[in-house]
């Protein structure tokens, strides 16, 4: 488990700091945190590709939607796992990360032990 490589694309630095928290305590030691979707494809484009990432949707600059099309357009990590973790439940927003292949599952914020283990359980 601690070999997981995990990207968390949040722009709210207190969800990225209890994210990270929760992340820490279950064992991951590989953790790497950007605030919108345009650094999380520099990263994807400069650093190992995550085997995780959570990702949020509603984020300045590029948000989630934008970043996942960007990612798959441009054939980056294609083999990464991405979990949604927002603050939306509003069924439009599950719909549309449905669409994306690399999408494992959709979450609600705030990320805890048990939700990472729901994720973990979808990955492939």
């Amino acid at each position: 488990m601690n070999e997981t490589n995990i990207l968390l694309i949040d722009d709210d630095p207190i969800v990225n700091f209890l994210s990270k928290l929760v992340l820490t305590k279950m064992g991951f030691n590989s953790i790497n945190v950007v605030t919108d979707g345009k650094q999380a494809l520099d990263s994807l484009k400069k650093e190992e590709c995550p085997n995780l990432v959570f990702l949020d949707i509603n984020m300045p600059i590029m948000d989630g939607f934008s970043f996942l099309s960007r990612a798959a357009k441009e054939l980056l990590c294609r083999h990464m796992n991405v979990v949604i973790l927002t603050s939306s439940n509003r069924q439009k927003d599950k719909d549309k990360a449905s669409q994306f292949v690399n999408v494992v599952d959709y979450i609600e914020k705030p990320l805890n032990k048990d939700k990472v283990k729901q994720a973990l359980s979808k990955v492939n």
